[in-house]
């Protein structure tokens, strides 16, 4: 079992622990054949994580009046949901964005959210992106595996707890520390740390 597969089955578990129904909305995964085929169409190559995350499950239910975050308040995207994402924002990146070659996979409900990136010739491991309204979209982790195991890492610290309305709350002053402390040379979380007004 890859290390990623790893840090997704803790925090589920985690999630279960904590109360969360998480897991009854998680969508089976697909095989690699048929992600290899839906992303074919893209104009650029997506790395063997983006693969190995929809191996492992593939998404949430989209629209699901009941659907619950993965981490922080971003709900885990299903493949066929960010490709439409992606289809639909994609003009918009390339205008607006230095960084446009990445596929939004956890959203926040308003268009906010985490995206991996393309490959690159010269490397496989590919940087995790944050789109932030306001903020652009800035790298927040050299790759998804690195991403998760600081998530990892902010559950088993009690950053996030189930809330009253059934999903999950974020101390994000604690999220930041934990993040800052976990990927010290990300630009992005230095800035954070020393910008108590960024969330």
């Amino acid at each position: 079992m890859e290390e990623l597969t790893q840090y997704l089955n803790q925090i589920l578990d985690w999630h279960t622990k904590l109360g969360s129904p998480l897991a009854k909305y998680l969508l089976p995964g697909l095989s690699k054949s048929e992600i290899r085929k839906k992303v074919a169409a893209l104009p650029f190559a997506m790395p063997d994580e983006f693969i190995e995350l929809y191996t492992w499950r593939n998404g949430t239910p989209a629209r699901d009046p009941n659907w619950v975050s993965f981490i922080e308040y971003h709900r885990f995207l299903s493949l066929d949901e960010a490709l439409d994402v992606f289809q639909m924002t994609y003009p918009i990146t390339k205008q607006f964005y230095e960084k446009t070659d990445w596929i939004m996979t956890f959203e926040d409900g308003s268009g906010d959210g985490y995206g991996i990136s393309a490959v690159e010739e010269v490397n496989p491991i590919t940087p995790i992106v944050f789109l932030f309204e306001g903020e652009g979209v800035n790298v927040v982790s050299e790759s998804l595996t690195q991403m998760m195991r600081t998530m990892v890492a902010s559950f088993e610290a009690g950053v996030f707890k189930m809330g009253k309305d059934g999903d999950l709350e974020t101390d994000f002053i604690g999220l930041g520390e934990i993040a800052h402390k976990l990927n010290p040379d990300i630009y992005f979380w230095t800035r954070y740390v020393s910008y108590s007004g960024f969330h």
